[in-house]
């Protein structure tokens, strides 16, 4: 079998059970014997439970950012874009278990062996909106002074909701919520004309 076949298995897999019991709750022998190799085969592709879990985080961000590229590259005029990114974001992020692991680490200061990950798609997200952002400015669709400190704004908002919704399990009860707040953000920033 191919060694990235094997790879992908492994991670599909750990994937499973990490969302299922958590990262602390899930051993190397549990996916081991699921994904029917030996221990020392997991061991072969990943060093530790910590790196096949930072692969695994990092698999579930890089589909999210997937889907809100093609949204920042898209056609559509910067109002369109802003508000298509934000409720996909949340939507994205509402079916990423292990990133909600994370979430509930960040209480505990663990897990710091993730924050590259999480660091990264930071990075990510803050050039998707600064793009859009800019382009709303150039577009005079969105009257911005300083886009740097509107995206801290926006950026502060987004995590600070993150709680509620994946932790509380809140999202569907508060997803029609979410969506007048993007309208009136949306709002707030527009070009009155």
């Amino acid at each position: 079998m191919p060694e990235i076949k094997v790879k992908n298995i492994i991670v599909e897999s750990a994937t499973i059970f990490f969302a299922r019991f958590g990262f602390h709750k899930t051993t190397m022998d549990e996916i081991a014997k699921h994904t029917h190799k030996a221990k020392g085969v997991l061991y072969y592709y990943f060093k530790s439970k910590e790196e096949l879990f930072n692969e695994v985080l990092k698999r579930e961000l890089n589909s999210a950012k997937t889907h809100l590229s093609k949204i920042a590259n898209s056609d559509a005029d910067s109002l369109t874009m802003l508000n298509e990114y934000m409720l996909t974001r949340f939507k994205l992020l509402n079916n990423s278990e292990n990133y909600h692991e994370t979430l509930k680490a960040d209480f505990f200061e663990r897990y710091q062996f993730v924050r590259d990950v999480r660091d990264e798609f930071d990075a990510f997200e803050r050039s998707q909106l600064t793009y859009i952002l800019n382009k709303g400015k150039n577009e005079e669709h969105l009257d911005i002074k300083n886009v740097n400190s509107t995206l801290n704004v926006i950026m502060m908002v987004i995590h600070s909701i993150e709680i509620p919704l994946y932790l509380q399990n809140k999202y569907t009860e508060y997803e029609k919520p979410i969506d007048e707040l993007t309208t009136l953000l949306i709002k707030s920033l527009k070009t009155l004309k």
